[in-house]
């Protein structure tokens, strides 16, 4: 089972974790979370947990979190705002570039989805012109007023983002 949190505040850097404690405890009984550990491309894991994955992702006020029993799991979520005009010919592979419609919308969609790929499979982003959108594993993308997210997964991605309000995560 893939399950896929969000929240919303301030900072969505300084939210993230507290998201990830709340969510484990929601989707698994964990009662804290357990000590992480980082790979040498600095993806986190639980350290000595063979069998649950999890990924965070923060973007300006934004967090989000998935976990999995299932296997590995990538999140990413990016603010939908325009960016230099030659960013997408530098980010997206040539196939993209080719179906590429022009907005930062479906920049950021296709954006998300290549970032949480990379995230999954801890594997370089860069060069990203290289990395076509997705590569295969399970995905899904979601979007927001003002954002785009997406989950790559080993499981089935879920339907949609359990959205939790940001007072809940300073209580817990």
């Amino acid at each position: 089972m893939t399950a896929l949190y969000g929240t919303e505040g301030v900072d969505g850097r300084l939210l993230a974790w507290s998201l990830l404690a709340w969510a484990i405890q929601d989707c698994w009984g964990w009662p804290s979370l357990p000590p992480v550990e980082r790979s040498s491309r600095g993806k986190p894991s639980f350290s000595g947990v063979e069998d649950r994955w999890f990924s965070l992702s923060h973007s300006g006020g934004l967090a989000l979190c998935a976990l999995s029993d299932d296997g590995p799991v990538g999140v990413d979520v990016e603010l939908v705002r325009p960016r230099r005009a030659g960013l997408p010919a530098y980010a997206l592979s040539p196939g993209e570039l080719a179906r590429f419609d022009g907005s930062w919308e479906e920049f950021f969609r296709l954006w998300t989805l290549k970032e949480s790929w990379c995230k999954r499979e801890d594997a370089p982003l860069f060069p990203p012109r290289q990395l076509g959108t997705p590569p295969p594993c399970p995905h899904r993308s979601y979007a927001g007023a003002g954002w785009q997210g997406a989950i790559c997964c080993s499981g089935t991605p879920p339907e949609e983002i359990r959205w939790v309000a940001a007072e809940i995560l300073k209580d817990s």
